[in-house]
């Protein structure tokens, strides 16, 4: 299969590499000479202008922004003007969804196929060849590139029409950024309290924390309320948090989060009852 990459950074490269590994016919092509060195030097096929992916079947990009991704397709010269009918054009990139969509579009009047294809994961997975891919697309499209996506992938998962890759990953990232803060606050509060920060990770890596999501997911989309840690129980250990530990942004966001549920008639309801007060925060019109 002949596969075009546009984007030899740290994510375009391992996956790159990880493509022709598999056998794939792939050229790379990076506007920045020192990228294109770096590929050659890895004895990645590289071309000097994207004309080159004139041939291709599968076109994939992993580009650093929104005005980057458009340019590489849309702009003049750009992969639209270059690829033919019935090509696929694969975004890995991280862009706004408004913008994929409109490419979506656009290569759509063209006869292309264009799916955005957001990754979860770094350049360490990248290099392992182990990232998660969210697509939104045309399913079809989809199963076209799926060998190559699986070169460099754990797992492909088909999330929707176009844009909805996009979504997922965005919320995916404010999420890690949410829990990354609190951990970051996890540890300033041990400090605080002079307990041994070392342990006291390793004691959190052994508890319900790192399989929040095994405990808790089902529960908040199903709207399961079934108590068995209920919200008055964990205001309570919040009440007493805050008469010892510091009153970082986080922990007292989630404190007034429980208190609002409480005060909704939650209180004997399972802690998953939380999403209730998340849900009120939506607009009428959504």
């Amino acid at each position: 299969m002949g596969v075009g990459f546009l984007g030899l950074g740290r994510m375009g490269l391992p996956m790159i590499t990880h493509i022709r590994a598999a056998g794939h016919d792939v050229i790379g092509f990076d506007i920045d000479d020192a990228a294109r060195r770096r590929a050659r030097e890895t004895a990645v096929s590289v071309a000097d202008e994207p004309a080159a992916f004139a041939d291709r079947d599968i076109v994939c990009s992993s580009l650093p922004d929104t005005a980057a991704v458009e340019r590489a397709y849309a702009g003049p010269g750009g992969i639209f003007d270059v690829v033919t009918r019935g090509t696929v054009c694969v975004d890995l990139s991280t862009i706004s969804v408004a913008t994929s969509r409109a490419l979506a579009d656009a290569a759509r009047e063209r006869g292309i196929g264009f799916i955005d294809a957001p990754v979860s994961g770094t350049s360490t997975h990248a290099a392992a060849g182990t990232l998660a891919v969210m697509v939104g697309g045309v399913a079809a499209d989809l199963e076209r590139v799926r060998p190559v996506l699986d070169c460099f992938s754990a797992s492909v998962d088909h999330v929707g029409p176009n844009g909805a890759g996009l979504l997922l990953k965005l919320s995916t990232n404010r999420l890690l950024t949410a829990h990354l803060a609190a951990i970051a606050e996890a540890v300033v509060e041990m400090e605080a309290a002079g307990l041994d920060v070392a342990q006291g990770l390793e004691v959190l890596r052994r508890g319900a924390v790192p399989r929040l999501l095994d405990y808790k997911a089902a529960p908040l989309a199903d709207r399961d309320f079934t108590p068995l840690f209920t919200v008055d129980l964990m205001r309570k250990d919040l009440r007493l948090a805050a008469e010892v530990l510091p009153g970082f942004r986080l922990a007292t966001l989630a404190r007034e989060i429980l208190e609002e549920a409480a005060q909704s008639g939650h209180g004997e309801d399972d802690v998953a009852a939380l999403i209730t007060s998340i849900e009120a925060e939506l607009p009428t019109d959504h």
